[in-house]
């Protein structure tokens, strides 16, 4: 059977500006010198303000563990300790989104995350 060369040459036409494209949008988007030092800046500022949030964190997560006295007990503490590292999550990226609006650069979104199977 022969196939035509016509299919994949439209294809080629539709996908190859997409790539251009997005590259494009890409460069545009790179940080300069000074956006790159903020953020870093930013990054650094973050951990030291909640190292003591995230370290009580981990600290509540193992007495928690170490309480448990049966399963249901135990997923409640992976359930729990999962909703605050979320919420951290959260609070991070507010932080670090209002420095980047503040040097210029577009806010980024919170990736969906996979639900796990388990």
């Amino acid at each position: 059977m022969k196939r035509s060369a016509l299919p994949i040459a439209l294809l080629v036409l539709l996908v190859v500006p997409e790539v251009e494209l997005s590259r494009s949008v890409q460069a545009a988007a790179k940080p300069s010198q000074d956006q790159e030092q903020a953020l870093v800046q930013a990054h650094k500022n973050w951990s030291k303000q909640t190292y003591n949030q995230r370290l009580e964190l981990m600290q509540s997560s193992q007495r928690c563990v170490d309480a448990a006295q049966n399963i249901k007990a135990l997923k409640d503490c992976r359930r729990r300790h999962k909703q605050a590292r979320k919420s951290l999550r959260q609070d991070r990226r507010a932080y670090l989104n209002e420095v980047r609006n503040d040097v210029g650069l577009p806010a980024r979104q919170m990736r969906k995350r996979r639900k796990q199977q388990v």
